[in-house]
């Protein structure tokens, strides 16, 4: 069942169960207090009577003629419904008011004997036919006598309106969920338009591969509307890593075939008959093809491994002691690069120390690569805020402004001639913003043409 059945289902039920509630207490409210007036108006005609009827007035032996003439007007104009009679000890009725005619009040003994025993009782009781009537029972004690004055209202107007009430309620409620799930399957279906739409758009990308499509959603900023948001900013991350991962595949085919393709011609040159030195030559430029090739192979895993999302080893690392180790391998290197140490501050974050050791290693051998014999590079540590900041400066010719968005891009080269002929595969500075990034950090870089570059390492502490 679709969603927007089932939720407009949900509604009209939950409305259904309000209303029923509503009308229930309703009804219960209202059936009371008409049955509070009813009471009420008994015990007014009741406490009239007694008020009227003066022992001292009534003549002894009692005339029951008399007792009648001496109750109030009653009658189906002036009270309709409205009914008296007196009942003597042994159960007969001795006073009637007029508006009974040739009927008398449906006697219940177990009002007859609470009344003759002093209480004063209240209670609905059949009249036949499916009538009712609310009888007030009290005893009047007259003379030697103790009559029990019954004073009655039939119930039969109360019982019409409520069975109104409640045909009235069951319509209104009837009405109410039928314009409700009308109206709510509407606003349903719309509130849910932006979600049929993401539907289309996802099965429409899924047939036609084409992730440049987006949902485009218009709407308000609310959850569907952060729902489509989501999609498109998701589609769009997707969109980016097929171009980049479309992009890696072309640039790593590029990168390998031109020592494929020197190998193959050297093999193809060792088949002739070649004299020891050519052969020699041959061999060599193979050998050396293959460690490039073997090389661009290791920094490619290294960076698979950095970019798949894993944290991997955690555990306290002192970049004071990466520092050190960094300086004291350069220094044992063959080269003319100055090494200059600024401030270093004793920091420790958590992290994989041998992945923060390849990070400073490719920047330290990034910037001996770019920069001319004799020229200095400046190590640093020091604590900016809650980072722990490892900085790489170098005073060679710098990068222009135009390559900046793009060095740390895979087998992106600033200088693609010089970096081939020093070694370099294109992925060190990829691999320093992969395990920067998988150390929950990042990293920047600042460079002035003709002054040098800085590159700065961002973890957190």
């Amino acid at each position: 069942m679709p969603i927007r059945w089932r939720l407009t289902l949900w509604f009209a039920l939950i409305l259904c169960v309000i209303l029923i509630l509503s009308g229930i207490v309703l009804h219960f409210l209202l059936q009371r207090y008409l049955n509070n007036q009813v009471d009420d108006n008994l015990r007014v005609h009741s406490a009239r009577i007694h008020g009227t009827l003066n022992p001292q007035e009534i003549p002894d032996p009692l005339d029951y003629d008399v007792i009648h003439a001496k109750l109030p007007p009653i009658n189906e104009f002036a009270t309709p419904g409205l009914y008296i009679q007196f009942i003597d000890q042994n159960g007969n009725v001795v006073v009637k008011s007029d508006s009974l005619g040739e009927q008398e009040l449906p006697v219940n003994p177990s009002l007859l004997e609470k009344g003759f025993a002093g209480e004063v009782v209240i209670e609905a009781v059949a009249a036949g036919d499916g009538a009712k009537v609310r009888i007030m029972v009290s005893p009047l004690r007259l003379k030697d006598q103790v009559l029990l004055l019954e004073v009655a209202q039939s119930l039969n107007p109360i019982d019409a309106t409520m069975s109104q009430v409640r045909w009235a309620l069951i319509t209104s409620i009837l009405v109410a969920l039928t314009l409700a799930a009308v109206s709510g399957g509407m606003m349903v279906r719309s509130a849910l338009s932006p979600v049929s739409q993401i539907t289309r758009t996802a099965r429409s990308i899924e047939t036609s591969t084409d992730l440049a499509r987006r949902v485009g959603y218009h709407g308000p900023k609310d959850e569907i509307g952060q729902l489509a948001a989501t999609f498109d900013q998701m589609i769009e991350h997707l969109h980016q890593v097929f171009q980049s991962q479309k992009h890696f595949v072309a640039d790593a085919s590029h990168e390998l075939r031109g020592p494929l393709t020197v190998i193959r011609g050297n093999l193809d040159l060792l088949k002739r008959n070649l004299s020891e030195p050519e052969r020699g030559e041959s061999i060599r430029v193979i050998e050396t093809e293959i460690v490039s090739m073997a090389k661009i192979v290791s920094d490619l895993l290294t960076l698979a491994e950095v970019e798949s999302g894993q944290s991997g080893r955690q555990e306290l690392v002192s970049l004071k002691e990466i520092l050190s180790d960094e300086i004291e391998r350069v220094k044992s290197l063959a080269g003319n690069h100055g090494i200059n140490i600024g401030r270093q501050e004793n920091l420790e974050v958590k992290g994989d120390a041998q992945k923060l050791k390849q990070l400073l290693g490719n920047l330290v051998d990034n910037a001996a690569r770019y920069t001319p014999q004799g020229s200095t590079i400046t190590l640093s540590l020091y604590r900016d805020g809650e980072w722990a900041c490892l900085e790489v400066t170098d005073n060679g010719p710098g990068i222009a402004p135009e390559h900046l968005p793009h060095i740390f891009d895979r087998f992106y080269r600033v200088d693609k001639a010089r970096s081939r002929a020093s070694g370099g595969t294109g992925l060190g500075l990829a691999i320093v913003k992969g395990i920067a990034e998988q150390h929950r950090g990042r990293v920047t870089v600042t460079s002035e043409l003709g002054k040098g570059s800085t590159f700065t390492v961002w973890l957190g502490l």
